[in-house]
């Protein structure tokens, strides 16, 4: 379907805008672009509470009709997933989709005792190793735990400061950025101020220009009507017998 393009001029009466010139609406549709020809500056009418809710209920309207676009339908098609066949994670898969509604296996914490073998188990030798094995791992992670803590006590005050003095020279190049793009919108917002306002009276005498030749157009036109009507030959009477 082919766009419509029109330039929005609602006043207070809410009088219909005209629509582009044939020309220039074929040049925006053609770069597929959106005319914004709103003037913050100068068109006061949105600060009419009528006009703002009648604004308002356009844009609720047409976001109800709106269908956003299949963004994604230029992207190639997800690859299919690979797990290895002797692998966990494809008996996990697998599991859940046998049955979705099925738990995961709670975590055996007997592997972390290191208490000796009690009641028969004490005669069992496999329960010893299994016992000594279990102690030598919990005595491992021990020794882990103790050298990494005495690596923090050495070297994490430090580590830290860097990572906290990193932190600050982003900080103080993060905020120089936002502040330079305050500047920035700050001064585009006076520019469009000035050129607005530079032009309002043009706009004002051009707007009351149109309505005048609006008015004149539509009297010619109530005019050159009664002439047609007068001008008609006068229809014959017909007799009555």
């Amino acid at each position: 379907a082919r766009m419509a393009l029109q330039v929005v001029a609602v006043n207070g009466s809410g009088q219909q805008s005209e629509p582009l010139p044939m020309s220039l609406a074929r040049i925006i549709e053609s770069k597929n672009q959106v005319l914004v020809d709103a003037l913050p500056y100068i068109d006061k009418e949105y600060d009419d509470p009528q006009v703002r809710d009648m604004v308002d209920n356009m844009v609720e309207d047409e976001m109800n009709q709106f269908e956003p676009e299949d963004y994604v339908a230029s992207l190639p098609p997800v690859p299919p997933v690979s797990i290895p066949s002797d692998s966990l994670l494809r008996q996990e898969w697998e599991r859940i989709a046998a049955d979705p509604e099925s738990k995961m296996r709670p975590i055996d914490m007997a592997r972390y005792d290191v208490g000796p073998p009690q009641g028969s188990d004490a005669a069992d030798p496999s329960k010893w190793e299994e016992a000594l094995s279990r102690t030598q791992t919990q005595l491992e992670y021990t020794s882990q735990r103790a050298a990494n803590a005495e690596l923090l006590a050495q070297y994490g005050v430090n580590a830290w400061r860097a990572y906290n003095s990193g932190l600050d020279d982003t900080l103080v190049l993060h905020k120089a950025e936002l502040e330079r793009r305050r500047v920035q919108v700050v001064e585009v917002n006076r520019k469009r101020m000035a050129e607005q306002l530079s032009v309002e009276s043009k706009l004002r005498r051009l707007e009351e220009r149109y309505a005048l030749q609006l008015n004149k157009n539509m009297r010619l036109e109530a005019l050159c009507f009664a002439l047609e009507q007068e001008s008609k030959p006068a229809e014959p009477s017909v007799k009555q017998e």
